[in-house]
C-alpha cells in the first residue's frame, strides 16, 4: 500500500507542467514578513503563558497597581 502511495506521488510530480507564472519581487518580502509575523506571533503567546503558569506557580499576580485617584481636598 504504501509503496503504491509514493509511486503515485513520484508519477504526479514527473506530470507536472509549466506554469507560466510570474512572481513579483515583492512577494519574496511578503512571504518573509508573513514567516517572521507568524513566528513572532508563537513567541508572544508563549511568553503570555509562560508569566501566567510562572504566577500561578508562585502564587503571584499580575494585576497593575491601581493608581490614586482622590483629590486632595
Amino acid at each position: 500500500m504504501r509503496g503504491s502511495i509514493v509511486l503515485v506521488s513520484v508519477v504526479f510530480v514527473a506530470m507536472t507542467g509549466a506554469a507560466h507564472a510570474y512572481i513579483d519581487p515583492g512577494t519574496g518580502s511578503v512571504v518573509t514578513t508573513a514567516i517572521l509575523g507568524f513566528f513572532a506571533a508563537i513567541g508572544f503567546t508563549l511568553r503570555k503563558y509562560f508569566y501566567r503558569i510562572k504566577d500561578f506557580v508562585t502564587g503571584k499576580t499580575s494585576e497593575p497597581e491601581k493608581e490614586n485617584t482622590e483629590s486632595d481636598s
